[in-house]
C-alpha cells in the first residue's frame, strides 16, 4: 500500500525518503543542483504542511511523490517564469512533484509499482477534495499524464537548469480514480494513512 503522511508523522520513514530522493533524482537522474553531502535530498518546499506519498515494499522505499498546497510557495510558482498570479491556485489545487519509482521496482501482487504510485496519489488527491493539479515537468511526462486520463493543458514552456520543461495544469475528472482501478487491476483502496487528519484526509487504518 501507499503510505500518506506528513514529515513529522514518521521521522524514520522520512529518513528513507530523503535517501531515496537523493539516490533517484541526484545520482540516477543527475539533478546535480540538488546534490548534498549528507545524501539526503530535501529542498525549501519540504515544509510540515507537505503531503508525502511513499510506496514501501519489504521495508524499502520503491516509489515516492509529494503534494504541495498552491496556497503557499511551490515550485511551479517560483520557477515558471510566469507573471505573479497567472498560475491557477487555491485550496483545491495541489502541485504534484518529485514523482518516481525505483529503477528496479518490482511488481506488487502483479501490479506495476508505477501504477500503484500514480493511482495512490490520485486517491489521495480525491480524499483531499482536490479539483486540479499543477506540475512542472518534461514533455514526455506530460504525454504520460494524458495517457493516464488527465486532460493536461500546457501553460508555458520554460528552461530550467538548461532543460526544456513545461508548466502544466489539469483538472481531475470525476471518474478518473475508478478508471485507474479498472485499468490497472487494482481492487480496493491503495492508501495507508499515517496523518493526524490534516488536509481533509480520513484515516483508513
Amino acid at each position: 500500500m501507499l503510505t500518506i503522511l506528513y514529515e513529522d508523522d514518521d521521522p524514520l520513514l522520512m529518513e528513507k525518503v530523503w535517501s531515496f530522493r537523493h539516490r533517484r533524482f541526484v545520482e540516477q537522474m543527475e539533478w546535480n543542483e540538488l546534490r548534498r553531502r549528507d545524501q539526503r535530498e530535501r529542498d525549501q518546499y519540504d515544509r510540515p504542511d507537505i503531503v508525502h506519498a511513499v510506496l514501501v515494499h519489504k521495508k524499502e522505499v520503491i516509489g515516492y511523490s509529494r503534494l504541495l498546497p498552491t496556497t503557499a510557495p511551490h515550485f511551479a510558482r517560483d520557477y515558471s517564469q510566469l507573471a505573479p498570479g497567472s498560475l491557477p491556485s487555491g485550496p483545491d489545487i495541489f502541485e504534484w512533484s518529485r514523482c518516481a519509482t525505483a529503477l528496479n521496482a518490482p511488481f506488487i501482487n502483479g501490479i506495476a509499482a508505477s501504477d500503484l504510485l500514480m493511482t495512490g496519489v490520485l486517491e489521495c488527491l480525491v480524499r483531499m477534495g482536490a479539483k486540479a493539479i499543477l506540475f512542472l515537468t518534461y514533455p514526455p511526462l506530460v504525454m504520460m499524464m494524458r495517457q493516464r486520463g488527465y486532460p493536461v493543458q500546457v501553460l508555458a514552456d520554460v528552461t530550467l537548469q538548461g532543460h526544456r520543461v513545461e508548466v502544466a495544469y489539469s483538472i481531475i475528472p470525476d471518474d478518473l480514480l475508478s478508471r485507474h482501478y479498472k485499468d490497472y487491476g487494482i481492487a480496493g483502496e491503495v492508501l495507508c494513512l499515517r496523518t493526524r487528519n490534516r488536509s481533509g484526509l480520513v484515516h483508513s487504518g
